[in-house]
């Protein structure tokens, strides 16, 4: 059985450093391999990963995908388009990912071990979604750690934190939330995500993809489920972040960034939604795109 996990981001300091790096460090030990697609980072700067890459081990395990300003120029699919396309982002990812079962989730989330995910799909049923709670781990905890100790880290989590159980809807005959930020998590067998072509590509916004990816499950057929275990965890955002040398740094990147987004209709792509406007070759499946393996 091999698992695919698949990430994206930006290289604006969005989500920091150290962050990231104990995501990438514990998703190697988790999955057989890891998609990371870097989308719309500055050129000069490059993608977050080469700012990573010395603190990451080489295992063969990262596929990195760049997509840079120059490229989403011509993809962009409307003007008011957010800065990362996230559902494209996603596709360009699972198109090129090899894994028997694929987990799609976010760069600041702490996934379960090897061990409890294996437990979990050895239990699972190969025609259902999966979106599994995350439960929160609070930055003070996340500091006392450098991103190498994440092990240590999640451990401690695993022991204080528990099961994260908030129901949500985001539209009046919304039956497909199943839980608040359902998109941090959600696994299900690479069959079900190829049959549904995957994420809406036209959701260039803010917001309901996730729910609209598990709709679209239902609709093709499939069965949807909320798991509250394995133990997964993200790092909460706050005020202030703790750098390298232990000091506190102001952090409003989440606040500014927040009131800028656009957000996607939920009625259009929940409520109403019946059948994916997705082409054929989404996730530019035919499209030659350069993979660097690290």
């Amino acid at each position: 059985m091999k698992i695919s996990s698949i990430v994206f981001s930006r290289n604006d300091g969005f989500k920091e450093d150290k962050r990231c790096l104990a995501h990438f460090l514990a998703c190697l030990e988790t999955f057989d391999e890891v998609v990371y697609v870097d989308w719309n980072s500055d050129e000069e700067k490059g993608s977050l990963l080469w700012r990573l890459e010395d603190r990451i081990p080489k295992t063969g395990k990262i596929k990195h995908i760049v997509i840079p300003p120059s490229a989403v120029e011509r993809l962009a699919t409307t003007e008011d388009a957010f800065k990362v396309n996230e559902t494209l982002t996603r596709n360009i990812g699972m198109v090129r990912s090899t894994g028997d079962w694929i987990v799609n989730t976010n760069i600041d989330i702490i996934p379960p071990s090897r061990l409890e995910l294996e437990n979990f799909i050895n239990k699972a049923n190969k025609d259902t979604f999966y979106t599994v709670s995350r439960r929160e781990a609070p930055l003070d905890v996340f500091n006392k750690y450098q991103a190498e100790e994440w092990k240590e880290f999640y451990t401690e989590l695993s022991k204080t934190i528990p099961e994260r159980h908030f129901p949500a809807k985001v539209t009046p005959n919304d039956k497909y939330s199943l839980i608040n930020c359902c998109g941090d998590f959600q696994l299900a067998h690479r069959d079900i995500w190829m049959k549904i072509k995957g994420f809406e590509e036209g959701m260039d916004k803010f917001c309901f993809i996730d729910t609209n990816v598990q709709k679209k499950a239902v609709l093709a057929g499939f069965g949807l489920e909320v798991a509250y275990s394995p133990p997964l965890f993200h790092i909460e955002h706050g005020a202030y972040t703790i750098t390298e040398d232990g000091e506190k740094e102001k952090s409003d990147k989440w606040h500014q960034n927040t009131k800028q987004k656009k957000y996607n209709d939920a009625m259009k792509w929940v409520e109403n939604f019946q059948f994916t406007e997705n082409r054929k070759d989404w996730g530019l499946s035919n499209t030659d795109i350069e993979i660097e393996i690290l």
